[in-house]
């Protein structure tokens, strides 16, 4: 049975989704739309998009993004703050990263990656 990693990010505004291969890393699939303050309705939606695109498949979900947590603890989906997420995801793809700036739908935030603890 395939193994998928689900990534959920519920923002201010809209909701992405990634879907990588467990073993890979590799992105099988993304999509990005606007939920229309409908956060919780978004994320089912996502989700069932994925279900009917990888039918009999082992998937670990988790939710990130300024919307997200109420929506993960109602689900019982893990939650992790987004600057965490952010903070892994630089540390994994670059060898050298400096300063990283995200600007949202909601706030901006600056992540300084050259003080950050080694990944394990």
């Amino acid at each position: 049975m395939k193994k998928l990693l689900i990534g959920i990010d519920v923002g201010s505004t809209t909701t992405k989704i990634t879907v990588l291969d467990a073993g890979t890393e590799t992105l099988l699939y993304s999509d990005y739309r606007r939920h229309h303050a409908d956060q919780l309705a978004s994320v089912l939606f996502a989700i069932r998009e994925a279900a009917e695109r990888f039918p009999d498949c082992d998937a670990r979900i988790i939710l990130t993004g300024s919307g997200a947590k109420p929506v993960a603890e109602a689900a019982g989906t893990p939650y992790i703050q987004e600057v965490v997420t952010n903070s892994i995801a630089l540390k994994k793809t670059y060898e050298t990263v400096g300063t990283a700036i995200e600007l949202g739908g909601q706030d901006a935030k600056i992540i300084f990656c050259d003080i950050l603890p080694p990944l394990s």
